[in-house]
């Protein structure tokens, strides 16, 4: 059976536990596709990659609207919690020789992260060998004697990353490790994940 053959049998459910609510995007006058923070958070505005870094953001919300100044590239951490954000919008930084880029991310009043769950794949192709009881890894503080892998293609454009948790069989998966297989042109094939089981306590 072919490896395409093969992963097409199953399918995961792919999830990223991640604290951004505008991922990094170059500057615009009014930034759109940004998510809603899980629950009430203040906002931690980054400024990043502009020649100058000089200008305003103001973010319009339920309950408050707040304005970040910004006198270089940087973070300013918000002080008013947002539990929707309804416009966010830019002033002075398209003008810049170089426009940069800008990310938001939802934290607690004393910035502590405050992570969601977002979906990455709702189901995506990929074989995953459970059988490997027998082999043991030495790793840093032990030893694991039980190892799950998960082969799947190569996909660029939502790229896996360490961390994203997997549901696969009613069972919760953490990815330990990725490694990425090249093909004879050295152009990314497929990729094999280190799998950990997420205990039902975990969260």
């Amino acid at each position: 059976m072919s490896f395409e053959s093969l992963i097409n049998l199953r399918h995961c459910r792919v999830t990223r536990k991640t604290d951004v609510i505008l991922e990094k995007i170059q500057i615009t006058a009014a930034p759109v596709d940004f998510r809603q923070p899980p629950r009430a958070a203040c906002l931690h505005v980054e400024i990043s990659g502009c020649s100058d870094g000089t200008g305003e953001v103001t973010i319009h919300g339920v309950p408050n609207s707040e304005v970040f100044d910004f006198s270089e590239n940087g973070i300013v951490e918000g002080i008013k919690e947002f539990t929707e954000v309804t416009s966010i919008a830019t002033l002075g930084f398209i003008s810049e020789a170089t426009v940069g880029e800008i990310t938001i991310r939802a934290a607690t009043p004393t910035g502590q992260p405050i992570y969601q769950e977002i979906p990455i794949f709702a189901e995506m192709p990929c074989w995953v060998d459970v059988r490997r009881g027998g082999i043991v890894i030495a790793v840093p503080g032990g030893v694991v004697t039980q190892v799950t892998k998960l082969f799947t293609k190569y996909n660029s454009s939502k790229p896996l990353k360490e961390n994203d948790i997997i549901y696969y069989r009613d069972r919760r998966y953490r990815v330990d490790f990725i490694e990425e297989t090249f093909s004879k042109s050295q152009t990314p094939h497929h990729l094999e994940l280190i799998l950990k089981q997420i205990k039902a306590n975990e969260g």
